[in-house]
């Protein structure tokens, strides 16, 4: 019996360090437009001596009346979000926003090494998982 519980509890420490170290940002489109998505995120940091550094990468396409699931690789409950909808509306600003650059096409950068390239400035907005865990609901 002893060692049936060790077992388990060497299973469940292991799936909660697993969880720990990825949000799971769930995107639930149910309008009529493609929705395309980029994130900031702290990095995943294996040496804790080091500095952390904060990721900037998009783009994420959510089709319309569609759900998809986009892993962070982050132990930090934070992250920043910012999206464009094909019919011209943003998901962005609002309290503890940061201004990042981004691009029209693919890109990914940690945040004090901004790539030249990178053609105009965005306004992400702050959000926080629950757990390791994110919903949007876009309607």
């Amino acid at each position: 019996m002893k060692k049936l519980l060790l077992s388990t509890m060497a299973l469940l420490t292991a799936a909660i360090s697993m969880t720990s170290q990825a949000i799971e940002v769930t995107i639930d489109n149910t309008t009529n437009a493609t929705v395309v998505f980029a994130f900031s995120y702290l990095n995943d940091q294996k040496d804790k001596s080091l500095d952390p550094d904060w990721l900037v990468e998009g783009w994420y396409n959510v089709n319309p009346h569609q759900k998809a699931l986009v892993n962070l690789p982050s132990d930090n409950d934070v992250y920043y979000l910012y999206a464009e909808f094909s019919n011209g509306k943003k998901l962005e600003g609002g309290k503890g926003s940061i201004k990042l650059m981004v691009n029209d096409r693919s890109f990914a950068y940690k945040q004090k090494e901004v790539p030249k390239k990178l053609t105009r400035q965005a306004t992400f907005l702050r959000a926080r998982c629950n757990q390791g865990k994110s919903l949007i609901k876009i309607n």
